[in-house]
């Protein structure tokens, strides 16, 4: 399939855009003090120059109760100048159009970062920031309607073509719209039209403050995922009531921020939510975009084709790669930087408090420290080892001229993530080893599979520099029964060399990588997606019994660990999907629980109500890992300089080996 459509202009309002691809507004916590500083400028300026057609700057603060100090504001006069003067920019240097969206966060918003009680329509707590808002009086909801329009006033005066109203995700304007959150009795409360009378208010403020001829947006959750909340039928009913009140486009995402349904995870496929959006677009004429899961260009190319939309939301890809759309229309796909849904760079660091950046592009968010500067002394370099850490220092010692050698003793690139592919939803992070072997290719790097790089070779060939990134290797524990032959491995498990499990398995070691082993052997017993639609499709067997068969692995198995907290090195946003992904497989688990005794049958186990025996004719280790230093080793005194990158200096995640294979292919 050719990618055409994807690259047909569309107009909204009176605005040309040159193609169907929109950069979403996502918090990125690139500031501290509401401004828009040096850091912002280069991350949108090459998103800008990689051939995005709409560029959407924020979101935006509207005013301080509603906000925090790490995302640009747009609530003083202040604030517009720095805008304005780089809008300018991008207009003469590029041909994106520049959108912002404008954001209240309602009971979102953390008081310790605004030194002020969070307002909302009800005084109902945040399941995010454990506070309780207060409840916003009439005098409120007009003041804070009035600063949306101010924010906008201030969005025309800074030259943006686009503006956008947030009224989704859980923030203010969705929490009228929502009963969960909705509990008033005035007119802002109770039927579906008093809850959608405050966000149209907002809309029709908003409008007349910017004149018909600007180009104005929502967004809007097409489910709010949320017991009690909107279904897609509410929102689109919602999404037509804005337009009447004068929006030229609907951008439609997913559920709220507390949801508990997968939307932005690797176990999510690809276009799942495409429904949503086609769900709007049936009730409204105006263009509609979709969200979510859409990276794949083919996949995106498709849900335009089929008219369920009029654009395409690349966020978390055009983090990945700002230069995305550009590669795909001139079909350098080898040369692309795929995101794989793993959210470590971008979501799990802004719900720890950090800056955004990308498990597979460290100059995400840091584009004016890291420039990619050709060497002016080319060195001879040898990789020994073709995982993540290896494969990122060859890739960008090679962009910047040096002479690279990668060896990787097996037979595929990818180390350890070859065994992070294997679990259940995983399968994205089979791209980051395609993509980083075509680039590598592309960029020149000597790739030799089959072939352990050894100090006496490396001896021989004096090379200017030696990089060990040789990896890790299981841990091991003592306890007694530690040898008997149904214990084995969790990496064993996952690069499928153990083919007898047994009835009853327990697994030892409790983090992301024993969590996940259990929910693999778990799924070995249950129909895959494509039996189960064949089922249903079909009508073989009632909605019910289908759905047991899901949740059926036919095994007991146990996870155990000491810690009072399993998969806690698993990122925040994929934690508690997989953690309610094993309670619905009925994986059993078992924290603050300490292995004393491997037996033939069974392993005797110490609880916080004392010993305790569980069945176990399979047991599963996974309790760490341990670097592999061999070469490093043999090395010292050889006159070479080596330098030990990734799980070879100690066991990591991907995303601070892949940054450590970066950074230090920049120093020489």
């Amino acid at each position: 399939m050719e990618i055409k459509k994807l690259f047909e202009p569309i107009t909204i309002n009176r605005l040309t855009i040159k193609n169907r691809i929109v950069m979403p507004a996502m918090g990125l916590a690139y500031s501290s003090d509401y401004s828009f500083n040096d850091r912002y400028r280069a991350f949108y300026r090459e998103r800008a120059s990689g051939g995005v057609g709409l560029l959407t700057i924020g979101p935006v603060a509207i005013d301080r109760v509603g906000s925090a100090p790490f995302m640009p504001g747009l609530f003083e006069d202040s604030h517009i100048k720095p805008l304005r003067d780089f809008i300018d920019q991008l207009h003469k240097e590029t041909d994106a159009r520049i959108a912002t969206q404008l954001l209240h966060m309602g009971r979102y918003t953390f008081s310790a970062l605004t030194g002020i009680q969070p307002i909302a329509p009800s005084p109902i707590p945040s399941t995010l920031t454990h506070e309780t808002p207060r409840e916003m009086t009439l005098a409120d909801i007009e003041t804070v309607t009035a600063a949306y329009v101010r924010a906008a006033r201030r969005a025309v005066e800074a030259g943006f073509d686009f503006i956008e109203i947030l009224a989704c995700t859980g923030y203010l304007i969705s929490e009228f719209l929502s009963p969960v959150t909705n509990k008033r009795t005035d007119e802002y409360g109770g039927s579906i039209e008093n809850r959608m009378r405050f966000g149209l208010e907002v809309t029709q403020a908003v409008r007349k403050a910017i004149g018909q001829d600007l180009a104005l947006g929502i967004r809007v959750a097409g489910n709010d995922f949320m017991e009690g909340g909107h279904t897609n039928r509410q929102s689109a009913r919602f999404a037509a009531a804005a337009e009447a009140a004068g929006v030229d486009a609907v951008n439609v995402t997913g559920g709220w921020h507390e949801t508990r349904v997968p939307q932005l995870t690797s176990n999510v496929p690809s276009g799942a939510f495409v429904y949503l959006a086609r769900g709007i677009k049936n009730t409204v004429k105006v263009p509609v975009f979709a969200s979510n899961r859409l990276g794949d260009p083919y996949v995106a190319e498709r849900a335009l084709r089929s008219g369920a939309c009029d654009m395409i939301c690349w966020g978390r890809p055009l983090i990945a790669d700002p230069e995305l759309p550009n590669k795909v229309r001139g079909g350098r796909f080898d040369e692309i930087i795929p995101c794989i849904a793993c959210n470590q760079g971008c979501f799990d660091s802004i719900f720890a408090g950090a800056p955004v950046t990308c498990i597979l592009n460290p100059r995400a968010g840091n584009e004016a420290m890291f420039q990619m500067e050709t060497t002016p002394a080319p060195k001879s370099i040898l990789v020994a080892g073709g995982g993540p850490a290896g494969m990122e220092f060859a890739l960008t010692a090679a962009q910047r001229g040096h002479r690279v050698t990668l060896y990787e003793k097996g037979d595929r690139l990818g180390g350890q993530v070859n065994l992070a592919r294997r679990p259940p939803g995983k399968q994205e992070f089979q791209r980051l080893i395609d993509s980083m072997a075509a680039r590598m290719a592309h960029s020149g790097v000597d790739v030799r599979l089959n072939t352990p790089l050894t100090a006496a070779m490396a001896i021989k060939k004096r090379p200017d520099l030696l990089v060990a990134a040789s990896g890790a290797r299981p841990a091991r524990i003592r306890v007694p029964g530690i040898d008997k032959p149904h214990v084995v491995d969790a990496w064993d498990v996952l690069a499928e060399k153990v083919w007898n499990i047994g009835h009853h398995v327990a697994v030892v070691g409790g983090n992301a990588t024993g969590c996940e082993t259990a929910l693999l052997v778990a799924e070995m017993g249950v129909p895959d997606p494509e039996t189960f639609t064949f089922l249903m499709v079909h009508s073989a067997e009632d909605r019910d019994f289908a759905a047991e068969l899901l949740h059926t692995p036919g095994r007991t198995i146990t996870v155990i660990d000491m810690v009072p907290r399993l998969a806690d090195n698993a990122g925040r946003t994929a934690r508690w999907s997989l953690i309610k992904s094993l309670k619905l497989m009925g994986v059993t688990l078992r924290p603050k629980t300490t292995l004393l005794e491997i037996r033939d049958d069974a392993i005797l186990v110490q609880t916080e109500n004392g010993e305790e025996i569980l069945p176990a004719d399979t047991v599963i280790l996974a309790v760490g890992a341990v670097p592999v230093t061999d070469l490093t080793q043999e090395m010292e005194g050889s006159g070479i300089p080596v330098v030990v990158v990734g799980d070879a200096k100690a066991p990591r995640r991907i995303t601070e080996a892949v940054k450590e294979g970066f950074e230090a292919a920049l120093t020489f």
